[in-house]
């Protein structure tokens, strides 16, 4: 195999948004687990965040 020149990616470009997606929902589980009011927000909008960037990964590959 060779390596193509002038398109390689760091591991930071690869892995930062599932990384960032990941701390999302930890700290939604945790605020979800840990109490009410403003922790279910928290807990809705970190949660729901995932299901957004799912949506638009899908609309954006089948507009391809």
């Amino acid at each position: 195999m060779t390596a193509r020149k002038g398109n390689s990616q760091t591991g930071w470009q690869i892995f930062r948004w599932p990384l960032l997606m990941a701390l999302a929902n930890a700290i939604g589980l945790v605020a979800a687990l840990v109490g009410d009011g403003w922790y279910d927000l928290v807990s809705w909008v970190t949660l729901g965040l995932t299901l957004i960037v799912i949506v638009a990964a899908w609309r954006g590959w089948s507009a391809r």
